[in-house]
């Protein structure tokens, strides 16, 4: 009888280990989803932000440019840099609750400097940051506190 119990013992453990595989197997493949699809999001909103040039090629001016532009040209700027960096705020949370690795939020993050990256931009930054996260603000402005002028525009315009 003794034998049974230490056999059914045995049985029993081995289903449990068993189980605890099997578990630890579902959690991870949840895991791989769940990254999977906030990779999916960063996606589509760097889509729809690029998609906003494409339908506003004019932002690119208003963004370099150091000519006087309208009223509508600088509104459709403003909100398109809080919109670019709500979305890089909500990476930041992403990447900080362990849901976006290191090296996916540090590719999306180098957006900031894009957007930011201009004189125009550094002064819709400080009149809009009040709108964001406290510790965001504190890791953008450390971010682009030395960092020069993006050269992009200046790069782009050349080619033919």
């Amino acid at each position: 009888m003794t034998a049974l119990f230490a056999w059914l013992e045995a049985a029993s453990s081995l289903a449990v280990l068993i189980t605890l595989i099997y578990l630890a197997r579902q959690v991870h493949q949840e895991n791989l989803l769940l990254r999977s699809e906030a990779r999916q999001a960063l996606v589509t909103t760097d889509q729809e932000h690029i998609n906003r040039f494409i339908d506003h090629p004019d932002l690119a001016k208003t963004f370099a440019g150091k000519e006087p532009v309208t009223e509508d040209e600088l509104t459709r700027m403003n909100f398109w840099i809080i919109a670019s960096l709500r979305a890089r705020e909500h990476e930041w949370a992403q990447y900080n609750a362990g849901a976006l690795d290191k090296e996916t939020w540090f590719a999306y993050s180098q957006v900031i400097y894009f957007t930011l990256g201009t004189e125009r931009a550094l002064q819709y930054w400080a009149a809009c940051k009040m709108f964001f996260d406290a510790a965001f603000v504190e890791y953008v402005d450390g971010m682009i506190k030395d960092a020069p002028p993006a050269d992009y525009w200046d790069k782009v315009k050349h080619i033919t």
